[in-house]
């Protein structure tokens, strides 16, 4: 019974438009009837969905039913093909890691560096896409840092430091702090013309915005799966072209990652052919199911649909909240927008604090209020989040 609870798939009923109203969405976040959560680029709440069938899982390992083994690696397989979906790839160039970080880890290590290789990397980025460059500099490679200019990263000061030495540049496909969208097809070109490694760190846009890795000629791309996925913490994903798998080197060898991995005593080394190769030995299975049941949502709806929806939200956001003096530090302009809209304010911790109070969740980033919203937010949520900061705004007028 439980093989069928678990292995059932999503069955939803759609309307005319191709997908399900957002309202109809919010029954399966419990978090929605106390609270108003408007802080994806941190963490998402999971799901009803993600929940039961992370149960059926236990249950399923608890009491030892069936070929528990071949049906969980269907999941694996079934989660990649969401995954694939989402950023207009193969399913054989996704290989299931833990995080952003493990995955440009990967990226780093098993690049062949020598002397003089230049790299570059951006301001204000966050840290997980950069350290694993940084940790480059015992190759004697230089790291190039652009900077950032009115929150803005612009085509022209890539222009200006990218040539022929250049063996990679990493970018987000969103800036965290302020939610600016980069270019990603342009930013490709750009790489493709000068023969540079093109890597992206997508954590704060697959899953919201749409993403065509064919079209940016992205060449690596790194994505935790706890923030726009809205699947469980640990559970990632990295995205490689098969020319790049035949170069970069796999910095780890495990008994999944060889071909006739379960010929246990032969320990011929011989890699797949595929992104399989990066995933070394027993992968989360928990989090597996629980993104995969997480992605099974996100492509019935599509991202197309996601992004006009946080467009409209922000288009709100940043309207009404500049007329209680919150200043919006992102991009005007829509193409360059995503689902983050931070603003600055006098105080902007004790406003953070009287909104938590208040069971309405933001993010507080270097002294800006974060806001974050998803699909299944609502309108009415945003008024009520715009209703308590201009209470909040009024009552220290008063003070």
């Amino acid at each position: 019974m439980y093989f069928l609870l678990l292995f059932t798939t999503l069955n939803i009923k759609k309307i005319t438009h191709g997908y399900m109203s957002f309202s109809q969405y919010r029954r399966f976040f419990p978090i929605t009837e106390t609270d108003i959560y408007l802080n994806h680029a941190a963490i998402s709440p999971l799901s009803t969905k993600v929940k039961d069938k992370v149960a059926d899982y236990l249950e399923m390992r608890m009491k030892n039913e069936g070929d528990l083994y071949t049906c969980l690696v269907e999941e694996h397989k079934k989660l990649k093909g969401n995954l694939a979906k989402l950023i207009n790839g193969e399913p054989e160039n996704i290989a299931i890691v833990t995080n952003t970080s493990e995955g440009l880890n990967w990226l780093a290590n098993g690049l062949q560096w020598k002397a003089g290789d230049k790299i570059l990397l951006f301001e204000n980025e966050f840290p997980s896409n950069i350290y694993p460059f940084l940790n480059l500099k015992r190759y004697n490679v230089e790291v190039v840092f652009i900077p950032q200019r009115n929150g803005k990263i612009y085509l022209e000061d890539i222009e200006k430091r990218i040539d022929e030495r250049t063996k990679l540049l990493s970018v987000s496909f969103v800036e965290f702090l302020n939610g600016f969208r980069n270019d990603l097809v342009a930013i490709g070109l750009l790489c493709k013309k000068y023969g540079t490694l093109f890597s992206v760190d997508g954590i704060q846009g697959v899953g919201a915005l749409p993403l065509d890795v064919k079209a940016a000629h992205i060449d690596f791309l790194s994505n935790g799966g706890h923030k726009w996925l809205m699947g469980p913490e640990g559970c990632g994903f990295i995205y490689l072209t098969p020319d790049l798998q035949k170069t970069m080197i796999p910095v780890f060898a495990g008994w999944l990652s060889v071909k006739d991995s379960w010929n246990f005593t032969d320990y011929k080394l011989d890699f797949l052919e595929d992104a399989c190769k990066y995933e070394i030995g027993t992968p989360n299975f928990m989090g597996i199911i629980g993104a995969g049941a997480a992605t099974d949502l996100l492509t019935e709806i599509s991202p197309v649909h996601i992004e006009k929806h946080l467009l409209k939200l922000g288009d709100m956001l940043i309207d009404r909240l500049s007329e209680y003096g919150l200043d919006y530090i992102g991009s005007e302009i829509q193409e360059e927008r995503s689902g983050i809209y931070s603003f600055v304010i006098k105080d902007a911790e004790d406003m953070f604090n009287y909104l938590q109070h208040r069971r309405i969740h933001i993010s507080l980033r270097n002294n800006a209020l974060r806001i974050s919203p998803h699909f299944y937010n609502s309108m009415s949520e945003i008024e009520e989040f715009i209703r308590m900061c201009r209470n909040y705004i009024t009552r220290e007028a008063r003070s």
